[in-house]
C-alpha cells in the first residue's frame, strides 16, 4: 500500500471513530459543547478584531455556528460557503430567510457571489477532527483545502473536545489551520 492509501484509509477510520464518539453524547450536551467552544471563540482577540468573517452554516453534527450567525450579525459581516461544483464560492449571509437547502442538505445563502477575498478578516472552519498541530481532517471532499489557499485572513477551526487528537491523518494537499478552538482551549501555531 502506498502512503498516500495508508493516509486516506486512516483517515476513514477516523471519521468513523469521531461519528462513534458523537453517537455517546445528548442533542442537550452536543448543544451545552457548541456553546462553550463558540463563547471561546467570540472572547477571542481574532474574533473581536474581525469585521467580514467566513463562517459555516453547520451540519447537525458540526459545532452549531446557529447562535453565532444570528447574535452576532449586527457587529459583523458574515460570509458563508456554497457547494459551487467541486468547489466552494461565498456569498453574505443576511437572515435565515435567505437560505435555501443544498443538495448536501447545508442551508446556503442566496445572493450574489463573493470575491474580495481580501477584504476577509477571519476563516472559521469545520472538520470532523484536529490535531495539536492544527492539523485538520475533514469530510473528504477537499472543499475547503482548495479554498483556503487563496484567503490570507487567520483560519481557524472549531471542533468539541473529543474531536482533539494528539495527531490526525495528513496529507500533502490537507491544509492546516492557525489557530483551533474547542469547547475547554484555544491552540495557537
Amino acid at each position: 500500500m502506498s502512503e498516500s492509501e495508508v493516509i486516506s484509509v486512516s483517515k476513514q477510520l477516523l471519521r468513523k471513530q469521531v461519528a462513534l464518539y458523537k453517537r455517546s453524547f445528548s442533542e442537550k450536551q452536543l448543544s451545552d459543547f457548541s456553546q462553550e467552544t463558540i463563547s471561546m471563540l467570540i472572547q477571542s482577540e481574532f474574533f473581536r478584531k474581525a469585521r467580514c468573517i467566513l463562517a459555516y452554516c453547520s451540519m447537525p453534527d458540526e459545532v452549531d455556528t446557529r447562535w453565532l450567525l444570528k447574535t452576532q450579525g449586527d457587529s459583523k459581516q458574515f460570509l458563508l460557503p456554497v457547494v459551487t461544483g467541486e468547489d466552494l464560492t461565498l456569498k453574505a449571509y443576511t437572515s435565515d430567510e435567505k437560505m435555501i437547502c443544498s443538495t448536501y442538505g447545508i442551508w446556503e445563502p442566496e445572493g450574489d457571489r463573493f470575491t474580495a477575498y481580501r477584504d476577509i478578516d477571519l476563516v472559521i472552519v469545520p472538520g470532523v477532527a484536529f490535531d495539536r498541530k492544527l492539523h485538520r481532517l475533514g469530510r473528504g471532499k477537499g472543499f475547503y483545502d482548495r479554498l483556503l489557499p487563496d484567503i490570507s485572513a487567520p483560519k481557524a477551526g472549531i471542533c468539541f473536545n473529543f474531536q482533539l487528537f494528539n495527531e490526525v491523518p495528513f496529507g500533502e494537499d490537507d491544509y492546516k489551520m492557525d489557530i483551533l478552538f474547542t469547547q475547554s482551549e484555544m491552540i495557537m501555531k
